[in-house]
């Protein structure tokens, strides 16, 4: 919070930061940005991104998941290796869904499957009971169900390239119980007044097999972060030492430190426990139990943020933000429909006073994650108003009218143009900035837009020397060097306004000698390469 305080947020960009609330520093205390976005936000933004692009398809994998666990798509398959309790066209159906989720967001294929495959488990369960054929269950479904998707989509596998590097383990950055807090509370509140009704209504409960199971998750999640880790200093000790290195320690010293750290951010570690034992419990005993789909919901979404504090994915970010970021992404839409159902059955359940202090302490919990959006919306529309009637509109570009007129009078003009490439500042600053405003607004391809991001979803060796040729462009007075490096991206349209002034040293003459100015307003000009 910054001075001056006060109840109603008014700082530019304030509803931003409810999507960094997760915070992790290094042993040093050096910051790393953690991304922990949710749906909201991503609405609010209007980020298209493929997080957002799959949540349909997201809804219609746990739609899937919940029809084979009412009993549908009953049938029998055989395979040479068992026979599957289900018709041609659900397995067919199951592995178009996976198959699709697989290539619109491939994270998403994890916590799909998993549901999937469990909710067939789970049907078996309801009928024989609990035990280790319950895991050959999964396989049987889960291995076949795999080739089939990735054979249907096998167009999509041959050029597919991931800039995913394996596992790594996390060993000093646990997530702290406040911040878990922060982030979850609106729903977790409703979710453990959901447990201790099914307690306190005694449901049955297989207490020993859920505490076994919950430890059993604990421990094999900490011997993985070791193993690996260990993995790591004998094949990779490069990578290892310079971990340690950055930390000023060595490695006895670098794990006591870490192990320190996590004991004294003991509380996320325990209210995960508390959710994820309890929820194992009861779904061990649930042969008849109308929460069963909504418990496995629960304990695969208790295990999607409980993930990421012991193991991330390697990427080119190099430390668990975009774990996080994707992992606790699945786990709201889990834990959001799950908190909804046990709200649903409080409210119809409770009487007396139960009921009058449950209906109290949802609406101050539902108040209190509703401050957020109530606020938010306002502070990105300006209060759904604006001084020109034409920015009311869904145009993205809009807003540029008035902070950078001259730049959207451009862009409304390139926007009629041949298709080609142009060249523009590129962002000295990093992301999130005003470059590269021309190719996001046109759809022209740039040659080389905001380098951090260019260099996630593109090897960044790709970029070569095209930042310091764009700059070279602009500043050289030397035409047939510029010439050369217009021929090498066969640019055919060159941008120069206050963005480019300010970026470079821009020598502007040799654009006015030897191009064709085809666009001229205020502080912006546009040339085309004959």
């Amino acid at each position: 919070p910054a001075q001056p305080l006060s109840w109603i947020p008014d700082q530019f960009f304030w509803w931003w930061r409810a999507s960094r609330v997760i915070q992790d520093y290094d042993l040093n205390g050096t910051a790393h940005e953690i991304i922990d976005e949710f749906p909201f936000f991503s609405y609010l933004l209007g980020d298209l991104h493929p997080h957002v692009l799959a949540m349909p398809f997201n809804l219609l994998a746990i739609a899937v998941a919940l029809n084979l666990f009412l009993g549908g798509w009953r049938g029998k398959i055989n395979l040479f290796f068992g026979e599957l309790q289900i018709s041609k066209i659900g397995f067919f159906t199951i592995a178009l869904v996976l198959g699709g989720l697989a290539f619109l967001n491939t994270w998403d294929i994890l916590f799909a499957a998993a549901l999937i495959v469990f909710s067939y488990a789970l049907t078996q369960a309801r009928q024989a009971g609990w035990s280790w054929e319950r895991i050959e269950d999964a396989f049987l479904l889960g291995i076949p169900i795999a080739i089939t998707a990735f054979v249907m989509y096998i167009p999509f596998y041959v050029g597919f390239d991931s800039q995913a590097g394996g596992i790594l383990p996390n060993f000093m950055w646990p997530t702290r119980g406040a911040h878990l807090w922060m982030m979850w509370g609106t729903l977790f509140v409703p979710l453990f007044v959901g447990l201790i009704y099914l307690w306190q209504s005694k449901t049955p409960a297989h207490w020993r097999a859920g505490f076994l199971t919950g430890l059993g998750v604990l421990v094999t999640l900490l011997t993985a972060m070791f193993v690996i880790g260990l993995l790591g200093l004998k094949l990779k000790p490069d990578l290892v030492n310079g971990v340690l290195a950055s930390q000023q320690l060595n490695a006895s010293g670098f794990i006591g430190a870490s192990m320190a750290r996590r004991l004294s951010y003991i509380g996320g570690l325990l209210t995960l426990l508390a959710i994820l034992i309890p929820t194992l419990s009861f779904l061990f005993k649930s042969e008849n139990n109308s929460f069963s789909f909504v418990l496995l919901m629960i304990s695969l979404a208790t295990l999607l943020i409980l993930g990421p504090d012991f193991l991330y994915l390697r990427d080119n970010f190099g430390y668990r933000i975009n774990t996080v970021f994707k992992f606790y992404y699945q786990a709201w839409i889990l834990l959001s429909l799950a908190a909804a159902f046990v709200v649903a059955v409080m409210l119809s359940e409770l009487r007396g006073f139960a009921s009058a202090l449950y209906t109290t302490v949802l609406v101050i919990v539902l108040g209190a994650g509703l401050v957020y959006p109530v606020f938010s919306l306002p502070s990105k529309t300006d209060n759904f108003k604006s001084d020109h009637p034409e920015q009311r509109t869904l145009d993205g570009a809009a807003y540029l009218a008035n902070t950078m007129p001259d730049d959207y009078q451009a862009i409304q003009f390139m926007q009629q143009l041949d298709p080609g490439v142009e060249v523009e500042a590129e962002s000295p600053l990093g992301n999130y900035t005003e470059y590269a405003r021309i190719s996001t607004f046109t759809g022209l391809p740039t040659v080389l837009g905001w380098p951090g991001h260019e260099g996630q979803w593109r090897d960044q060796a790709l970029q070569g020397s095209r930042e310091q040729d764009i700059q070279t462009l602009y500043t050289t007075p030397d035409w047939t060097i510029a010439q050369e490096i217009i021929d090498r991206y066969n640019i055919r349209y060159v941008v120069i306004g206050n963005l480019e002034r300010t970026t470079y040293k821009v020598n502007e003459e040799k654009f006015n000698q030897f191009l064709k100015p085809i666009f001229q307003q205020g502080s912006i000009t546009i040339y085309e390469v004959p």
